[in-house]
């Protein structure tokens, strides 16, 4: 059997597992990707995030925010939105350029319910993200459903290069209705 990386259905298949792997395993460097988006001043902006779903049938991923963070705005301003990371064990780069969309309110008010109370925490802290504090200690803790937001990302678009000792190889996948890949120059 061949290495998963010299063949584009393979490749493909990688990148999935690995991704369904990241949702389960908190040590998996795709459980933690940099997602890129172009704020409301047309700058660009880069944060890490957690990933929380991943779908290959739908061809989608999911990620928990506070819905008055700067990535909401970023969104509601352009929608598009890349994520990037870097998986050292498999050597393997991994951008994914996708459409993103927010849920909240009551669409995300059955999440919110099925929560653990330390996960509530995070979601409705007073300021809001990215206000600037006196101290540390000036922030309260006061979860609130109506500060969850779920992103979601309509995939276009994956792109891996595997860095290999011998050949570097990089891959494109565009999906329509389903999945096509060729290979690009690394």
């Amino acid at each position: 059997m061949s290495d998963w990386y010299t063949e584009l259905d393979s490749t493909l298949d990688q990148v999935w597992q690995l991704l369904g792997r990241a949702i389960r395993d908190p040590k998996s460097p795709l459980r933690t990707p940099v997602m890129a988006t172009v704020g409301v001043d047309g700058a660009p902006d880069a944060r890490v995030v957690v990933l929380r779903s991943a779908t290959r049938s739908a061809g989608a991923l999911e990620v928990y925010t506070d819905r008055r963070s700067k990535k909401v705005k970023d969104l509601e301003s352009c929608p598009s939105v890349t994520i990037c990371a870097w998986l050292p064990k498999a050597d393997l780069q991994v951008r994914i350029k996708s459409l993103g969309t927010i849920a909240s309110g009551s669409e995300v008010l059955p999440l919110w319910q099925s929560m653990s109370e330390t996960a509530r925490r995070v979601y409705g802290g007073v300021p809001a993200p990215g206000m600037l504090l006196a101290h540390p200690s000036a922030f309260g803790i006061r979860p609130d459903p109506a500060d969850l937001a779920v992103l979601r990302f309509a995939i276009s678009e994956i792109e891996t290069l595997h860095l290999g000792r011998e050949m570097h190889r990089r891959a494109r996948f565009q999906r329509d209705n389903a999945w096509a890949g060729a290979w690009c120059a690394p």
